[in-house]
């Protein structure tokens, strides 16, 4: 992935991702493909979404466990990737569940919900991007339905 291929995306993406973090994820040894940080998206996707319903349910259920156990491993995820203010939102969430109580629960979760679909549109921005420029469409997990119809990709036969 080029360090200007970027250039131009506004100051929200650039506040819920740090770019260089792919970049460096992309270039370890025996991954040197874009396709390998396309598939580290989409991984995530689908973590993040189905951690995102953990923490909804956890949330509805008053479960101050589940909070903790979700919002843990949300945050390592987004570190992971470089969405640095989503991992802290997380953070947040983690230290209230795992000091056992956890006030104003549905605005948090609300909130990493918030940053998490901020975070989103920046990633599907760049697989988008990359799909433009012609590069091959390597999206095949199961989030593809999800990643199809935001990117309007026709579904493979």
């Amino acid at each position: 992935m080029a360090a200007d291929e970027f250039d131009g995306a506004d100051l929200v993406s650039a506040e819920v991702l740090d770019c260089s973090i792919l970049q460096i994820l992309g270039q370890l040894p025996g991954k040197r493909h874009p396709e390998f940080v396309d598939s580290i998206i989409t991984l995530f996707i689908e973590t993040a979404l189905t951690l995102l319903a953990d923490l909804t349910d956890g949330v509805a259920k008053n479960d101050v466990t589940a909070l903790h156990h979700a919002s843990h491993a949300l945050k390592s995820c987004s570190a992971t990737i470089g969405a640095g203010a989503l991992s802290a939102r997380c953070d947040e969430l983690e230290l209230a569940a795992r000091a056992g109580s956890v006030l104003d629960a549905h605005s948090r979760v609300e909130a990493i919900t918030l940053e998490y679909r901020r975070l989103e549109a920046t990633l599907i921005g760049r697989l988008a991007t990359r799909r433009a420029a012609g590069q091959r469409d390597q999206i095949g997990s199961p989030v593809t339905g999800h990643l199809r119809a935001v990117l309007a990709v026709p579904a493979r036969k």
